[in-house]
C-alpha cells in the first residue's frame, strides 16, 4: 500500500511505500543482491544492528529537533528502562560504534547495513494518528572521513546500483544541496524569517503553522502562492561559509568526474532530520509513464551532528540509504526487466563455526574460478538457508558442514531434485562449471 510521504505534507504528488511487500520473491532478492554486491566491492563491510535498543541516546537527538521527521517508537519496561525500536540504520550504526568501542580502530570505517526501521509519522505528518510505520532500507555508512570523498563515494555506489538494476538514468533525478554548518544555518534562518515576517500571512495554512518552528518547510510546499513567495526568498547557498562552500564544491567535482548527473536544488533543506551540512535525494521521475507520482528511492547526507550527540565528541559521519520497498515497487510498476539470470545459480550454505569461518575462503576460490555464489552467512539453520536458496531460484546448493570443513570437501546438492554428491574442494570449480554449462 502506498501512503503519502510525511515530509512533503502538501507538495506535489510524491509517494513512498510503507512496510514490506507480503513476500520477497526472486526479483526482490535480486535487487537486494545487486546493492549488497556493489557495497562489498567498494569496501563497505556488512554490519548488523539490533531492532531494539536503549532509548536514552535518542533523547539528545529529540531535544535537538533531529527526530521531527521520524518520531521513535519507545516504551518503558517494568524495571524503568526505556527501549526504542530502530528508527534508522545509520543511527543504529553510530550506537554500535560507541557500544563496540570502535574509536580505536583505523579510520575511516565503512559499513553496509540493511533491515527495517520503525517510526511514528513525526511532527510533519498530521494524518498519522500515532500509527507505527516501517521502511525497508539498505544503507551505507562512512565514519571518520571528513573529506568530500565520503559523500561522493556513497552517492556513486547508490547511483551505480540503480544503473546495474536497469533503471534508465533519464528517469532519475539526483538532487544535492548544502545546508551549511550551525553558523551558516543560523545566519540563513534569521534572514529567511525576516523575509517572511511581512509575507507570512500570504502563505498557506500549513506553512503558516510551520513558520515559527520549522520555517524552511515552506521550501517544499507545492501550493502556487507559496512557490511564488519562495522564489524571492534568501537561499542557503548565499550564506555558506568558506568551509561549507569548499565542501559542496568538492562533492560536485567528484560527481562530475564520475559522470553522475545531479541537480543543485536549493529547495532541498532537511530541517527536522538528522542530516546536516549536505543532503541528497534520488527520485524516480517517469517521463513517459502512466504513473502520476514520483518516488523517493534513496536519501542521505552528513550525519555528523547526530553522531556527535550519540558518540559524545566530534565525529565525521556520512550515510545514504536505498529504500528497497520503493525500488521494488518502481521496478514492478514500470515493467523494468530485471536480468534475473544475473542471480547466481550457486548458493553456499554452512553449518557450524568452523564451516562458517572456512566459507569466505571457499567463496573467494569460487570467484577466482569465475563462479559467482550467493550466501546467507548470518543464518545458522541449514533449513532456513536452503529456503533462501529456493527463494532466490538457485539451481545448486553447496553444503559445508563440520565434517566437510575438516575433510576439505563440499556437498553439491541439486535444489530442485534434492540429489547430492560430495566433491573435493580442489575439484569444485571444474565440477561446477560442467554442471552449470549443462
Amino acid at each position: 500500500m502506498l501512503t503519502r510521504k510525511p515530509r512533503q505534507h502538501h507538495d506535489e504528488k510524491f509517494f513512498v511505500p510503507r512496510g514490506r511487500l507480503p513476500e520477497r520473491d526472486a526479483a526482490a532478492e535480486y535487487l537486494d543482491s545487486v546493492a549488497a554486491g556493489l557495497a562489498k566491492f567498494y569496501g563497505f563491510e556488512k554490519a548488523a544492528t539490533s531492532v531494539i535498543d536503549d532509548a536514552q541516546p535518542l533523547a539528545a537527538l529529540a531535544k535537538a529537533k533531529l527526530l521531527e521527521e521520524r518520531m521513535p517508537v519507545t516504551w518503558k519496561m517494568r524495571t524503568g528502562e526505556e527501549l526504542a525500536l530502530r528508527v534508522s540504520g545509520a543511527l543504529a550504526i553510530l550506537r554500535s560504534y560507541v557500544n563496540l568501542k570502535m574509536n580505536d580502530l583505523p579510520h575511516p570505517l565503512k559499513f553496509s547495513f540493511e533491515g527495517e526501521s520503525f517510526f511514528l509519522g513525526g511532527s510533519f505528518d498530521r494524518q498519522n494518528n500515532g500509527r507505527i510505520e516501517s521502511v525497508e532500507e539498505r544503507g551505507l555508512m562512512m565514519i571518520g572521513e571528513e573529506t568530500t570523498i565520503a559523500e561522493a563515494e556513497i552517492i556513486h555506489v547508490i547511483w551505480k546500483t540503480f544503473a546495474d538494476i536497469g533503471i534508465p538514468s533519464r528517469a532519475l533525478q539526483l538532487s544535492v544541496n548544502a545546508i551549511g554548518c550551525a553558523q551558516c544555518r543560523g545566519h540563513f534562518r534569521s534572514s529567511f524569517l525576516a523575509y517572511f515576517r511581512t509575507r507570512g500571512q500570504r502563505l498557506c495554512r500549513n506553512c503558516r503553522r510551520d513558520l515559527k518552528r520549522f520555517p524552511t518547510r515552506v521550501l517544499l510546499c507545492g501550493e502556487d502562492k507559496c512557490r511564488m513567495l519562495v522564489h524571492g526568498a534568501p537561499q542557503v547557498l548565499d550564506f555558506l561559509c568558506e568551509t561549507c562552500k569548499k565542501h559542496l564544491r568538492g562533492v560536485l567535482e567528484f560527481l562530475d568526474e564520475a559522470g553522475v548527473p545531479y541537480f543543485l536544488d536549493s529547495r532541498l533543506f532537511r530541517e527536522g532530520s538528522w542530516f546536516s551540512q549536505l543532503v541528497f535525494e534520488v527520485v524516480f521521475r517517469p517521463e513517459l509513464s502512466t504513473a502520476a507520482e514520483s518516488v523517493l528511492l534513496a536519501e542521505g547526507g552528513r550525519v555528523s551532528h547526530a553522531g556527535e550527540l550519540i558518540v559524545g565528541r566530534r565525529i565525521d559521519a556520512v550515510s545514504g540509504v536505498i529504500i528497497l520497498d520503493a525500488l521494488e515497487r518502481v521496478c514492478t510498476e514500470q515493467h523494468i526487466r530485471l536480468d534475473l539470470r544475473a542471480v547466481q545459480k550457486v548458493f553456499l550454505a554452512q553449518l557450524g563455526d568452523l564451516a562458517k569461518r572456512k566459507s569466505l575462503g571457499l567463496m573467494e576460490m569460487l570467484r577466482q574460478g569465475g563462479i559467482g555464489v550467493m550466501e546467507s552467512l548470518g543464518r545458522d539453520s541449514m533449513k532456513s538457508q536452503l529456503k533462501v536458496a529456493e527463494r532466490v531460484q538457485a539451481e545448486i546448493a553447496l553444503i559445508l558442514g563440520q565434517k566437510e570443513a575438516l575433510n576439505n570437501t563440499v556437498i553439491v546438492r541439486d535444489v530442485s531434485s534434492g540429489m547430492q554428491e560430495t566433491v573435493p574442494q580442489e575439484k569444485l570449480v571444474e565440477f561446477l562449471k560442467r554442471r552449470i554449462s549443462n
